[in-house]
């Protein structure tokens, strides 16, 4: 029997449609899938927490296998990029040990996959100036010897590659609860802004297509909810800006891009859920503190969210925040999504407000980050930096950043280096 023959005999083969949703980043499984017709394509978050592509799965290859090593949490999500895409599906991990010991030829070709993932991990943590852990194993790891010891090498790659990635965020959260610059001494039960005005407007397309139910747990008082998590896939054709956002044709997920709690109104985006947290100060969420704003009785609700919804969520978002985490990412992209929310009403003034604090922490994020991060993700937040400065008109600030652009990615295929310098021209004839 060879090996495709076994696949068929011990895993389940599965047909798929085009844009049909594998599995989601974040989601827990336990199944692998190997290819054996159509194009898989990997998504991963990107550092606004739009997905993009960074791979294409095809016949012969496989993907999903960490989750049955280590019982990882799913490192991307996976969508079939094509009609009739065929997998078989490997689910369980008796049926992934029967693979191992019946298939030496994919055993091995999982051990060189990660054990190049690993070398590829360890390189990042050497750039970032970091110890890489002593692991014998990576020597090694490379040839097939029997199942049990081939899962034991499996095993500790995946251990180790955990490992460092954690090394290559660590120093996120040594920061204490951050709160904005020029909001010290503001009353944080006054959750909205002075001024504010309710909106009304509501986003009333059937919608249910565009999203998937994911058992999460809330990370500040750990009981089990749902999250509703939009399929990229069904959200139509995209258009990126600058500034960092992605509109879709079909959605605008910006109404609901973060889950409220509805057990303890805690709010997060859903891509942050299921990572349990300690609070830094004592929680003000159970019941109603808030002085200006209704009760959050119906805010979990997601399907056909107000705009006025939206907004609340991410200002509560950023409370949450200033209560558990000291990643200034985090911050920034709640601040950068009611910019774009207020800026498409035409809200100058707060818009404004949420400029300055989105500039403010991914400056403050690529500071300290700088080491660390992708070329891809040093252009994306220059070009953010870039266009807030454009709005708090700041034009020579912002020219300095798009000209940092065209040094850094010089040689790259981004499409954003292109951009930065035809941005860079336009701002120059009108500083």
């Amino acid at each position: 029997m060879n090996e495709i023959e076994l696949l068929r005999t011990i895993g389940t083969i599965k047909h798929f449609k085009k844009d049909e949703l594998i599995f989601l980043q974040y989601e827990s499984g336990e199944e692998m899938y190997v290819v054996l017709k159509g194009t898989f394509g990997v998504y991963i978050n990107s550092i606004t927490g739009f997905p993009v592509r960074v791979a294409g799965i095809k016949q012969g290859s496989f993907f999903g296998e960490m989750a049955i090593i280590d019982g990882s949490p799913r490192s991307a999500t996976v969508i079939s990029e094509e009609d009739d895409s065929v997998a078989v599906v490997i689910a369980g991990t008796d049926t992934f040990k029967l693979l191992l010991k019946q298939a030496p030829t994919m055993a091995s070709k999982m051990l060189n996959t990660l054990h190049s993932r690993a070398l590829v991990t360890a390189k990042a943590v050497l750039d970032a100036g970091k110890t890489v852990p002593k692991l014998p194993t990576l020597l090694n790891a490379m040839e097939y010897k029997d199942a049990v010891s081939t899962l034991s090498d499996l095993t500790l790659l995946a251990e180790t590659v955990r490992q460092m990635n954690d090394l290559l965020v660590a120093d996120s959260g040594k920061e204490k609860a951050a709160v904005e610059p020029d909001t010290q001494d503001q009353d944080t039960m006054k959750l909205l802004p002075d001024g504010y005005v309710k909106y009304n407007v509501t986003d009333l397309k059937d919608n249910r297509d565009t999203f998937r139910v994911m058992d999460v747990v809330c990370p500040y008082c750990h009981k089990s909810l749902k999250a509703y998590v939009p399929v990229y896939g069904h959200l139509g054709s995209k258009n990126e800006s600058l500034d960092g956002r992605v509109i879709y044709s079909n959605l605008n997920i910006l109404f609901y891009t973060n889950t409220i709690c509805p057990n303890c109104n805690y709010a997060d985006t859903y891509m942050e859920y299921s990572k349990p947290r300690n609070a830094v100060l004592k929680p003000k969420y159970t019941g109603n503190q808030f002085e200006n704003v209704e009760k959050f009785a119906g805010y979990e609700r997601t399907l056909n969210r107000t705009l006025d919804e939206a907004i609340l969520s991410y200002y509560l978002n950023i409370d949450c925040l200033k209560r558990t985490s000291g990643d200034p990412l985090r911050f920034a992209n709640a601040w950068i999504r009611l910019y774009w929310l207020y800026s498409d009403q035409g809200s100058q003034d707060f818009a404004k407000h949420a400029a300055k604090q989105a500039r403010y922490y991914y400056k403050r994020y690529s500071d300290h980050n700088s080491t660390t991060m992708s070329i891809d993700d040093k252009l994306r937040i220059n070009a953010i930096l870039g266009e807030m400065s454009v709005v708090l008109g700041e034009l020579d600030q912002a020219i300095e950043f798009f000209t940092e652009n065209t040094v850094i990615g010089k040689g790259s295929k981004s499409d954003l280096l292109k951009e930065s310098v035809n941005r860079c021209k336009e701002l120059k004839k009108l500083a």
